[in-house]
């Protein structure tokens, strides 16, 4: 008798699935991505990760949307990237909330994947007032014929690592903490905006960069960055210095994310750039005069250079 306990009848090869809002895809997310590629294998099916937009809280709870470490499009590319073959990204609304764990399976996840077993984090639940924990899942599973399975939160030094966890690290300029999370650097993203030209009259020129108030800010300071533009979208990116700050010496007002790209002259006015934040090289501060401001940022840009050819 041949194995048929991958399929459902009429409907072939089943997936491997998880669920999550998977805000960064850091590594604890990786570990569920990692368990349901193996179970695809063994299925002869395929992986996928279902995951929403916007984050729940935006419906859920207005007032405290948690600011988000990847975009949804940003998300996508990470989950595929770390080999998930289908990511479906879920419109969340207040009528999702509102349906029972029973009735998402049914209506979502059934329909849209066919799973074989549906993959979870320990404190994951589904559903209307998240009744639909790994008991009630597997007890809806075994009716719809998918097993469900818990994968251990992954730890680092004793403790979970959480989207949460990391947006703490960034917010207080812990980068390197942050990316060992992460597994790769912090990002920040934005367009290409017109500046006051200041950066310019002192010989340093900068590209002020219009950052999404929602996106996960770092600390003010001065960090080494690596930038990926319109340009140069392949490669680690290039070398460059960016202040995010209020620009003190100047008596400025808001908060300015400047980049000045090492080596490099030319106009990126409304281009789209990425930075990975690779290190925070010092607090931002008040200098004395421009001159002395100028001699501190040629030091930045030194010890940039020195971190970047690592």
């Amino acid at each position: 008798m041949s194995d048929t306990s991958n399929q459902l009848p009429g409907k072939g090869p089943m997936a491997s699935v998880t669920i999550g809002v998977f805000d960064g895809v850091h590594l604890g997310h990786l570990a569920l991505v990692a368990r349901v590629q193996e179970g695809a294998a063994r299925l002869g099916g395929e992986s996928v990760a279902f995951t929403f937009d916007p984050h729940p809280a935006a419906i859920l709870a207005p007032d405290h949307v948690p600011p988000y470490l990847t975009s949804t499009s940003e998300k996508v590319v990470r989950l595929r990237e770390a080999g998930v073959d289908r990511v479906v990204v879920l419109p969340f609304s207040a009528k999702l909330a509102a349906l029972a764990p029973e009735e998402f399976v049914d209506q979502h996840l059934v329909p849209l994947a066919g799973p074989a077993e549906l993959v979870i984090g320990p404190d994951f639940a589904l559903g209307h007032g998240r009744v639909g924990d790994a008991r009630r899942l597997a007890a809806i599973g075994a009716s719809r014929g998918f097993l469900v399975e818990v994968v251990p939160a992954r730890l680092e030094d004793d403790e979970v690592i959480s989207s949460s966890r990391i947006r703490r690290l960034i917010q207080r300029g812990d980068i390197l903490p942050a990316a060992r999370l992460l597994g790769r650097p912090p990002l920040v993203a934005g367009t290409v905006v017109r500046g006051d030209g200041r950066g310019r009259t002192i010989g340093i020129p900068t590209a002020n960069l219009d950052v999404d108030p929602g996106r996960c800010r770092p600390a003010a300071g001065v960090y080494a960055v690596r930038i990926r533009s319109e340009s140069t979208q392949s490669g680690p990116g290039h070398a460059g210095v960016m202040n995010v700050g209020n620009r003190p010496t100047f008596d400025g007002t808001g908060l300015r994310f400047e980049v000045h790209r090492l080596d490099w002259e030319g106009d990126a006015l409304n281009e789209w750039w990425e930075l990975d934040l690779i290190d925070r090289l010092r607090e931002e501060r008040r200098f004395e005069s421009p001159a002395e401001l100028v001699e501190q940022i040629r030091a930045d840009i030194v010890r940039s250079r020195q971190i970047l050819s690592m």
